[in-house]
């Protein structure tokens, strides 16, 4: 009977945990709010965008001024990118984002007194420093919200918002200025900026893990990002080449304007990403990265031998397809596999090559143009994307990075073998219990323990991390599983005791097979030496409400107050570790205990763990 229950408790959990009630959703709060700040931080870019060449103008500048606030803005933005991904991990991504919203915010209103072009060049190149902080937190932000599980659907989703904003701003930016001038024009984007500032600091959501390396040179790009950064470089090339001159190429052999091109393109990109967002996270991006850049080449195509407006629309819309899955696809793969702390540096590493694909292709297709014209000069470029694809298929699909199905399975029984082999080590055994309040799991645990013969630590790791942080322990038990997510930086006394807390399990492993309840001792213990069994006890709510009112002695309405234990563990684990409490991956058994009880919970686990201590 016990074995069936096993067997049917081990299916069944594999798809029933804590956050797929709670924080495995996408549509929060925090993340509704990081796609709006995006959202408006590319209003503030892309209304300037189409304009500021007039606004040049009118102080009296040339082609050459034009030409030269152009490149200096993105210049600027490439150079700082690397810095501000240091910054973003080691200081945090709300604290860099409001100080690139505060300059996105006030740089338009000092185009209101530029009184010379040289003034107005040297603020767009701050701008473009500035763009690239707001961007860049935003970005690594939204990485940290999105569950882990549906980081394809959701980059995808948090992607819409610069799609859209890319519809919407150029033309509302040119409307502006052409109905009342400059001035509201940067009053305009002014105001996006703040938005977008108020937007951002309302995000209570901080689980991101700070980085404490000081800053090196070698620590300002992400290697395990670079696979997909070279892949979006190539694809970029051809891309943004496609997005400068297609306006002026259509004009030259009466094609419809560009700005229905550019309609197109957003809305197949916006299908795109609402479409195929899960299917990354399920398939992997190598199929996007294949078919995108094979539509681009198509798109191409069709641009230059087809001079009719259908087949001018449908370059558009294989073009809106392209841009949305392979940039989608390969900013997910950049993200997926990095360390929580180092995800600043890896988008920065991945948008860095971004901008340099269109700046590379900008400038080699205006050398090809000049030499032999546009027809020559979009069928040359286009190989930018079979050397994305070649290089793809050659170095990216088969590294770590990538999250191809083959990929993911060669990686499971790389990780099972690991674990085959650590079993035939003579080291300590640490069962670790995870455990919704009042599932019954710091009982089951003293009856594990007591059965097994080895030692418990629950409540006694209060005094421990007292002592090893010099604290009071009332403080401790108090402080010791909460976060204070409405700061934007690390409460410090929190840090300091989970930091001395970490010190007491970790040295508690080394001593000898244990069971530990609690304090988020499975993801500490990852990669030290010894043996770790990870165990995760829920039960429905009424069982819990029961639990609690006869364990504790109170009223039934206290003890559903009390339930909200569980989103401050599921924040504290966000926060200090990175990964998701209560998330079946980071578990080896997961158990019902209002299925099997106390009693018969802790001799399943006892069963199951005795050959390891054998």
């Amino acid at each position: 009977m016990a074995g069936h229950c096993f067997l049917f408790v081990r299916k069944r959990l594999q798809y029933k945990t804590y956050y797929n009630e709670s924080d495995n959703r996408l549509w929060t709060g925090s993340f509704i709010k990081i796609c709006l700040v995006n959202f408006f931080i590319f209003v503030n870019f892309h209304a300037l965008l189409p304009t500021f060449p007039f606004f040049v103008t009118y102080l009296g500048g040339d082609a050459v001024a034009i030409g030269l606030a152009t490149a200096l803005f993105s210049i600027a933005s490439i150079v700082s990118r690397p810095f501000v991904g240091w910054l973003v991990d080691s200081k945090g991504r709300c604290t860099m984002l409001v100080v690139g919203l505060i300059g996105m915010t006030l740089l338009p209103m000092g185009y209101f007194v530029s009184s010379g072009i040289a003034w107005a060049v040297l603020l767009r190149t701050v701008h473009g420093a500035f763009h690239a902080a707001s961007s860049n937190a935003s970005s690594t932000w939204v990485t940290d919200i999105v569950p882990h599980t549906r980081m394809g659907e959701g980059l995808g989703m948090y992607g819409l918002s610069m799609a859209l904003s890319t519809a919407v701003a150029p033309a509302l930016g040119l409307g502006v200025m052409n109905a009342w001038g400059f001035r509201p024009l940067f009053a305009v984007t002014t105001l996006a900026g703040l938005i977008a500032l108020l937007i951002g600091i309302s995000i209570r959501q901080r689980n991101y893990t700070l980085s404490a390396a000081p800053l090196r040179l070698n620590q300002l790009f992400e290697r395990m990002s670079l696979p997909a950064a070279v892949t979006q470089f190539f694809f970029m090339m051809a891309y943004g080449v496609v997005e400068v001159y297609v306006a002026i190429y259509a004009a030259g052999h009466g094609l419809p304007g560009g700005g229905i091109y550019f309609i197109c393109i957003a809305l197949a990109t916006v299908a795109t990403r609402l479409l195929l967002g899960r299917a990354i996270d399920r398939h992997g991006e190598g199929v996007l990265v294949y078919t995108g850049n094979g539509t681009i080449i198509a798109g191409i195509l069709l641009l230059v031998f087809a001079h009719n407006a259908p087949c001018y629309l449908l370059s558009a819309l294989l073009l809106g397809y392209s841009f949305g899955a392979v940039q989608l696809s390969l900013q997910t793969m950049a993200m997926h596999a990095v360390a929580p702390e180092r995800r600043g540096a890896a988008n920065s590493t991945f948008f860095v090559a971004f901008d340099l694909g269109i700046a590379l292709g900008g400038f080699l297709a205006g050398v090809l143009v000049k030499q032999w014209g546009y027809d020559v000069m979009f069928l040359l470029i286009a190989c930018s994307s079979v050397l994305s694809i070649a290089y793809y298929h050659l170095f990216g699909r088969n590294h770590a990075s990538s999250f191809n199905p083959r990929r993911r399975q060669a990686q499971a029984s790389v990780a099972a073998s690991a674990a085959v082999a650590s079993t035939d080590r003579r080291l300590p055994l640490v069962i670790t219990i995870s455990r919704e309040y009042g599932s019954g799991g710091r009982h089951i645990g003293e009856l594990l323990a007591r059965k097994l013969g080895i030692g418990l630590y629950d409540k006694s790791l209060i005094e421990l991390t007292a002592r090893q942080s010099g604290l009071n322990s009332e403080l401790v038990k108090e402080q010791e599983q909460v976060v204070e997510g409405r700061l934007p930086y690390d409460n410090p006394l929190q840090t300091a005791m989970f930091k001395a807390q970490e010190a007491v399990i970790r040295d508690i492993a080394r001593q000898g097979s244990c069971v530990i309840v609690g304090r988020l001792a499975n993801f500490i213990l990852r990669g030290d030496e010894c043996r770790c069994y990870n165990i995760f006890i829920y039960a429905n709510r009424a069982y819990r409400l029961k639990h609690i009112v006869a364990e504790y002695g109170v009223a039934e309405e206290e003890a559903a107050a009390r339930m909200h234990t569980d989103r401050e563990r599921s924040e504290h684990c966000l926060h200090y570790t990175g990964y998701e409490w209560g998330a079946y991956s980071n578990y080896h058994l997961m158990i019902d205990s209002a299925a099997l009880g106390d009693e018969e919970t802790a001799e399943l686990i006892c069963r199951s763990v005795k050959p390891m201590l054998s």
